[in-house]
């Protein structure tokens, strides 16, 4: 079993696969890169306890992905976030400041500069112990509550 669970979720499947397959390569076998599926599959990783790092591309047109990582960051703080983002603005690493994510990664970047940043932060940050309440699992991240 891999020793390190890494999540990625990009509205954009291309992206998502290249940045999966380029860091499963480069990371070796200690370590799980997998694309989540939605913002909702991933929560439902971190919330069972099975993420040790998320990598978050979020969406200017959309919520869910800002959702996602607000989410994580009050229930799961011990899971670290990188933003891995190609809609860098002002206003985007403002917000994902104030979520206290790990990292913040514009894109482009060589996955060969990328996967000493992932070391990085799994290293600096890995999770202790993952408590799991039921409630956590229902919780949607969907960004449209109120909506």
């Amino acid at each position: 079993m891999p020793a390190w669970q890494i999540y990625i979720v990009d509205d954009d499947p291309a992206a998502a696969m290249i940045t999966q397959r380029g860091l499963q390569t480069l990371l070796g076998e200690r370590f799980s890169v997998m694309v989540a599926s939605s913002p909702n599959a991933a929560w439902l990783a971190c919330a069972t306890g099975n993420v040790d790092l998320l990598i978050v591309d979020p969406n200017p047109h959309g919520n869910a992905a800002a959702s996602l990582v607000r989410a994580v960051r009050t229930f799961r703080p011990a899971i670290p976030v990188l933003v891995l983002t190609a809609y860098d603005s002002p206003g985007l690493r403002m917000k994902m400041r104030e979520f206290s994510v790990a990292r913040y990664v514009a894109k482009p970047i060589d996955l060969r500069e990328l996967a000493p940043i992932v070391h990085a932060i799994l290293h600096a940050e890995r999770p202790l112990v993952a408590t799991v309440g039921p409630s956590l699992t229902a919780l949607s991240v969907s960004g449209s509550s109120g909506k």
